[in-house]
């Protein structure tokens, strides 16, 4: 079966120019890439230019009660771009808020232990914030509602020193040794409440539900061209929380069994997933299929509702599909468990980037 080995997470991953590649328990203080010697290839760019290549994604996955979706925000250096989307499972509904940033210093941190990140538009007020020596990652968001979509309001908390809490941190090529993407993903139990506001000024309150979330933090050396698809599912199975992040794109390395980002987090502990093929022969909103050789991951991902995300800023060019939909199959755990996975909600992503 399938292994990766888990190493001691070092306090730089850059030394002297030289990435330190790997899979690492824990978490670094800060993940910063920044002074790679020669990313690019030969040319003698100096790296304050070159860190200029580097782009930043935070993203908070959440299902809790009747509600699943995500909150990402994208660094581009010069702008950034912050955006909720989620589903009412019961009704199917789709809600989808976005808000693009001006220039400031960063959009995403780069410290691990304490910090936040936040989109300050009275219109769009959204904040997530860590601060590990108080064991706590929380998740606030207001808002307005427009001629389209109700005012929608969110006050969510989970904890760090949850017995199901696990991580796991990555520093992979991108995809050659030249250049790396680094990529921290942690799992932990959620708690909050969601309440949507109508423009008759009613109120749908989703009282305080537990549930889960995957964390996801990512800095890569993009190419020009960027493009690929993922897969996350968050839930209970056997009264237990899972969740998975399974991805496959042209930044992948091209040494994906040595090297990939595919974690499953399961019962509290972290299993590093063999590199996939994904496949939806029948279109984007038809069946998609997960599978690897290694006889740990044969899932399905059936396609529920879609929301598309085109973005022209600058020199930035992005298509985004985000799709709500449930996975069937299974996964098996590093210990050889076999997890029989049967509706599980999630989401799968299919995106390209041009920058």
């Amino acid at each position: 079966m399938y292994s990766r080995k888990i190493e001691d997470c070092p306090e730089k991953f850059v030394h002297n120019g030289k990435i330190v590649f790997g899979t690492f328990k824990g978490h670094p203080k800060r993940l910063d890439i920044r002074g790679v010697a020669g990313p690019y290839g030969v040319v003698p760019l100096p790296t304050f230019i070159t860190n200029l290549r580097i782009k930043s994604r935070l993203s908070f996955f959440f299902s809790v009660g009747e509600y699943i979706g995500n909150i990402e925000f994208f660094d581009a250096k010069v702008f950034g771009m912050a955006e909720i989307c989620f589903w009412n499972m019961t009704t199917k509904q789709r809600f989808v808020y976005r808000s693009v940033m001006g220039p400031r210093k960063r959009f995403v941190p780069h410290r691990l232990e304490y910090a936040s990140t936040a989109c300050y538009k009275k219109s769009r007020y959204i904040r997530i914030s860590w601060d590990r020596s108080r064991n706590k990652l929380s998740v606030i968001f207001n808002l307005k509602g427009d001629s389209v979509r109700p005012g929608a309001n969110a006050a969510l908390l989970a904890n760090f020193d949850s017995e199901d809490f696990a991580e796991l941190t990555s520093v992979v090529p991108a995809p050659t040794l030249r250049r790396c993407s680094a990529v921290y993903n942690a799992m932990l139990p959620l708690h909050g409440a969601i309440s949507l506001l109508g423009k008759d000024g009613s109120q749908k309150t989703m009282d305080d539900k537990d549930g889960v979330c995957f964390f996801d933090m990512n800095r890569s050396y993009m190419k020009f061209r960027s493009y690929g698809e993922f897969v996350t599912g968050l839930g209970s199975v056997n009264g237990k929380n899972i969740s998975f992040r399974i991805k496959s794109t042209s930044q992948d390395a091209a040494l994906p069994d040595k090297y990939n980002e595919n974690v499953l987090f399961y019962d509290g502990k972290a299993t590093p997933l063999p590199p996939v093929v994904i496949t939806h022969p029948y279109g984007i909103m038809n069946q998609w299929v997960i599978q690897d050789t290694e006889n740990m991951i044969d899932l399905t991902f059936t396609p529920i509702s879609e929301n598309l995300n085109k973005i022209s800023i600058l020199v930035l060019r992005t298509v985004y599909h985000t799709i709500y939909g449930t996975f069937e199959g299974m996964v098996r755990t590093a210990d050889g468990e076999k997890i029989n996975i049967k509706s599980l909600a999630g989401l799968s992503e299919k995106y390209t980037i041009r920058l």
